[in-house]
Parts: structure tokens; sequence; C-alpha cells
């Protein structure tokens, strides 16, 4: 696998690749992609200790090999969004946190936050989707839920691509997949800053890479 590329586009991946810490899974892909998106569903006191506990390496891997990171902000609890925002924005020069990415929220306190986090981007889910200036554009959620509008794409700084197959999301890429996506996005799936894999599985993270770069060679 070795998806690190000189373009502006950047190739990276979730932080669940195997069952282990955020820094084992970063530390599986450090070498060959340009970054990690840190998945932080919940801010409890179990996921902050556990990032007490690997923060200094998981920089370490920013340090050595040049990964950065995106933060997937807590999908649970607005109160929480702000918790983990603060924190990893106090880390963000060493840790290099380039994005993140939020569901929309109906908190009252969520149009003024992201108005004001600028590296903050908005996520399409299936049941719904807000436009902003920083949109996330989820094939899965697109594609298996409501479509989004060109006002949103027109906003896209980083992409979720995965496989869908019989009706489910997050699979192992595939080239109808990949179509589809194409006719949504156009030529923004070849220059959007990020895309990030959204694939649980290292196998399936190996293979859907190789595909996309053989796809994306042969479309163009």
């Amino acid at each position: 696998m070795n998806a690190r590329t000189t373009e502006k586009q950047l190739i990276g991946t979730t932080s669940w690749l195997v069952p282990d810490t955020y820094y084992e899974n970063a530390r599986l892909v450090a070498q060959s992609l340009n970054f990690v998106e840190l998945l932080v569903y919940q801010w409890d006191r179990e996921t902050k200790a556990l990032f007490d506990s690997e923060k200094e390496k998981l920089i370490s891997l920013h340090e050595r090999y040049g990964l950065i990171y995106t933060v997937h902000l807590p999908t649970n609890n607005f109160d929480e969004v702000l918790k983990a925002y603060d924190y990893f924005e106090k880390l963000s020069c060493k840790l290099s946190v380039v994005n993140y990415v939020l569901h929309p929220y109906t908190d009252p306190r969520f149009d003024e936050f992201i108005n004001f986090a600028p590296k903050v981007s908005v996520e399409n889910l299936a049941e719904r989707y807000i436009v902003h200036h920083r949109t996330v554009f989820d094939v899965g959620h697109h594609s298996l839920g409501v479509n989004v509008d060109e006002s949103f794409l027109e906003n896209v700084v980083e992409i979720h691509l995965m496989g869908i197959s019989d009706r489910r999301d997050h699979v192992r890429l595939n080239t109808s997949t990949l179509e589809a996506t194409f006719k949504t996005l156009g030529h923004r799936l070849f220059t959007t800053e990020l895309i990030c894999f959204e694939i649980f599985d290292l196998r399936d993270l190996i293979e859907s890479i190789r595909l996309w770069e053989w796809w994306k060679n042969n479309v163009e």
C-alpha cells in the first residue's frame, strides 16, 4: 500500500482498522498514507484518558513521517463536541489537525460554533444535511439516504469514500460505487483536498486503495 502523493490531494483512513488503540491504528499506515481520521464519537473519561496516554506517540508519527490528522467530533452530545474540540485545538499545532468533521446538530449553539471554528466542516447524514462553507461529502450517506445538492457539493473539503453493496456502506470499494460517486462529484473527486477511506478493515482498505489508484488513472 503506497498512497503518498506530492499532489494537493491527501489520502487518509480512519483510526479503526484493527481492534486496538488510536496510536496502534495510526502507526499501521503512518508510512503509507497522508492522514488519519481520529474517530472521537464520544468524549468521556476513558476516551480522554486514552488520548492523554497516546498524544505524544501520535505527535511522534507526525514528526517522524509527516502524518497529519483529522478529528471526527462526537456524535452523541454537543457539550462533548465542545470539550473534544477544545482538547484537540490545544494540541493542533503539534498534532497537525487539518480538519474537524461534525454532524449537524439541532443544539442552539451549533451555528455559532461552526461559524467561529475555521477548521470545522459539516458532514451530510443519511437523514439530512445542511449547507455550510465547509462540508464533508459522505458517499454512503448520500447514496443510501438523502441526496445532497450542488450548494453542498461546491463547498466540499473532504470526501468519505467507501464501497456500497447490498444497501451496506463502509465495505470494500468497488467500481460501481466509484462510477456513481464520479457521476455526482465530477472532477471534484480528484481535486478535493482530503479523501478519507472510511473502511473499517485493514485488508479491505489496502484493496480499496489499489482499486482507487487503478480506477483514477484509467478514468483520467
